[in-house]
């Protein structure tokens, strides 16, 4: 079997890297397009946290119950993630664990804003037709005008 190299002083990140996946982090609308975590362990138990903010989504209501455990797994994962924030900070690592480290930050941040937004009930699965006639709408006044455009350029 073979062993496993140790890092070198060029495996490790340097200051200048470490500060631009800080600053990626503080970044608005980081979350975008990120995947929420599979699972994540909370007080030695797995949640499955996508099922879970699966589930919410397609739920019409949530109980005062079931809202209470949503913000306490919210604070649980916003103190997870500045945990891994600090650890890209300031701990000596390379740059393997600070890519892994800044994927695993950006996906909870994902989680905790879909999670608020299940809590808040401000997801909304279906649009109406109404809304989504509109929205076709929409769409084909702006190729309207691009094409427009196109044509005097």
């Amino acid at each position: 079997m073979k062993e496993q190299e140790e890092p070198t002083i060029d495996d490790y990140i340097s200051e200048e890297e470490r500060e631009h996946l800080l600053a990626g982090l503080h970044r608005f609308l980081i979350w975008v397009g990120e995947q929420i975590p599979d699972e994540v362990l909370v007080n030695g138990k797995s949640i499955k946290l996508h099922e879970l903010i699966w589930r919410c989504v397609h739920n019409k209501e949530l109980t005062d119950d079931e809202k209470k455990r949503l913000l306490e797994l919210v604070q649980f994962l916003e103190t997870k993630e500045k945990h891994d924030e600090e650890a890209l900070r300031r701990a000596k690592i390379t740059r393997e664990e600070a890519k892994r480290l800044y994927t695993e930050s950006a996906s909870l941040i994902r989680a905790i804003m879909d999670l608020r937004e299940c809590e808040a009930g401000k997801i909304k699965l279906k649009e109406s037709r109404e809304e989504i006639r509109q929205r076709i709408d929409d769409a084909r006044r702006w190729i309207g005008f691009l094409k427009e455009i196109g044509k005097k350029g």
